[in-house]
């Protein structure tokens, strides 16, 4: 049986994120959030915008990542999560996440029953975690 996890996030661009864990906590599932312990079930969702958490070995301590979308298969003790984009909390510039979250809820506002709402719902849920994990930061 194994003691831990091994955590690895990468997007198109580049390998955000390769760390041995004691849990991943918070995994944003397009339906729900999924928490992943040792001897996980091997499993393979699409993600939603949110906070992924996980718990480091050493140390213990939480932390965060912020992705955006995408997918996590999770087997033998390994997650991995190919995002859209993922972003740590100094990466975030909490002004232009403020200023991309107002736009996106008055889209929203203004735009009631239109085919981007999926979307609009999306970028709201992304900008509300992006300042939730800075303010963590």
């Amino acid at each position: 049986m194994a003691d831990s996890i091994r955590l690895e996030v990468v997007t198109p661009s580049r390998q955000v994120l390769s760390v041995t864990a004691a849990e991943v906590s918070r995994l944003p599932g397009r339906d729900g959030l999924i928490g992943v312990l040792v001897d996980h079930s091997p499993l393979m969702t699409t993600l939603g915008p949110g906070i992924l958490g996980y718990l480091e070995s050493e140390g213990g301590t939480e932390h965060g990542i912020v992705v955006d979308g995408g997918f996590a298969i999770i087997k033998d003790n390994v997650v991995t999560v190919l995002a859209e984009d993922a972003r740590t909390g100094d990466q975030i510039n909490v002004d232009d996440c403020r200023k991309a979250l107002t736009e996106a809820e008055a889209a929203l506002t203004e735009g009631q029953g239109s085919d981007d709402e999926d979307a609009l719902r999306d970028r709201i849920a992304l900008h509300e975690s992006c300042l939730e994990l800075a303010a963590h930061a």
